[in-house]
Formats: C-alpha cells, sequence, structure tokens
C-alpha cells in the first residue's frame, strides 16, 4: 500500500467521523438520568437542545466517514485501473459497473438491517411498556401519546368512534394484558 496525500486525509475523515459518531451515542448524562429515576425537576429544554445536537452529531459523523471511505475507495478504483493496465489478467474490464452493483448490495443489505433494527426495537419497546403497566400498575389510559404510539408500533387500528379509553382497551388486548379495573389504584413505585 502505497502512502499518499489523500489516503492520510482519508483517515484523518475516519477517524473525526469516529468521534462524532461516538460523541453521539448518549445524550443523558448521568445526572440527568438520575433526576428522572428520583423524580426531581429535569431541564427538558436543555434535553431536547442536546437532543438536536445529537442528530446534527452523527450527521457530521456519517458525512466524514461517507467521504473518507469515498477517498479511499476512489483510490482502491485508481490502484486496481493501474494494475489491470499493467497486466490485463483481472478479466473484469467495466470496474464502474462492479462499483455500482456493489453500492446497489450495500443499499440493500443496509435497508434489510434498517427494518430488521425497527422491527426488534418496537417489540422492546412494547415489552418494556408491558413490564411498566404490569410491574407498576402504570394507568395506561392516561397517557393518551404513549397509548397512540403503542398503537402505531403495534398496528392497532383506531377507528373514528373510538375514545382514548376504548382504544386503550384494543393496545391492552394486543399486549395482551387484563383490562384494566376502573377501582384499581396505581401502586407506588419502589
Amino acid at each position: 500500500m502505497q502512502a499518499s496525500p489523500l489516503r492520510v486525509i482519508a483517515l484523518c475523515c475516519l477517524m473525526l467521523g469516529v468521534f462524532f459518531l461516538a460523541k453521539s451515542v448518549s445524550i443523558k448524562t448521568p445526572k440527568y438520568v438520575l433526576h428522572e429515576l428520583l423524580n426531581f425537576k429535569v431541564n427538558k429544554s436543555r434535553f431536547f437542545r442536546k437532543y438536536i445536537n445529537q442528530k446534527l452529531d452523527v450527521l457530521t459523523g456519517f458525512l466524514f466517514m461517507f467521504l473518507g471511505f469515498g477517498i479511499l475507495l476512489y483510490l482502491e478504483i485508481e490502484g486496481l485501473r493501474d494494475a489491470e493496465a499493467a497486466s490485463n489478467d483481472y478479466g473484469l474490464t467495466n470496474w464502474p459497473a462492479v462499483i455500482g452493483a456493489t453500492v446497489v448490495v450495500i443499499l440493500i443489505v443496509a435497508w434489510v438491517l434498517n427494518k430488521v433494527t425497527r422491527f426488534f426495537s418496537g417489540k422492546i419497546f412494547v415489552e418494556q411498556v408491558r413490564f411498566l403497566v404490569e410491574r407498576h400498575g402504570y394507568p395506561l389510559e392516561s397517557d393518551d401519546s404513549l397509548v397512540r404510539e403503542m398503537g402505531r408500533v403495534m398496528k392497532v387500528p383506531m377507528g373514528e368512534d373510538d375514545t382514548v379509553e376504548s382504544y386503550a382497551e384494543k393496545v391492552r388486548a394486543r399486549m395482551k394484558l387484563k383490562p384494566r379495573d376502573p377501582e384499581q389504584r396505581p401502586p407506588l413505585y419502589g
């Protein structure tokens, strides 16, 4: 492998990309999590600002990684062309088509993996909410946004005449939870 300024630039871009991606992994500090766990007041506007910053870090990291790998790919293609010109032993003369097919396969694999991770994240989300409702008696009906999100994740149809309570019962049935007893008070957390 021959050293070149482009290769050094590509490696620097990759290091920057890894830095920004690693930086974006967690936006909740231990102090914030502890405040949440102990039901202390948390600064939600700061959290939202950090959330936006996290998304920008992900985008920046991705762009640097994409640029770094793009430069390395370009250098490899140039190396293959030089080697092919020196000896015509490869048998493949249409490198752009090979690269294009490889990119298409990579995009298909990325799409499939994205679908798989979304499926499992939905299942984990439903299991976590089921645990919250069963273990702590969380009143699902009192949280309209959670009920709608659960219904969206589990693909529970919402009729025009559904109220929050009737839709929550559909969601409870899909989650295989017992119907809510209106007399039951939620237990204390602990």
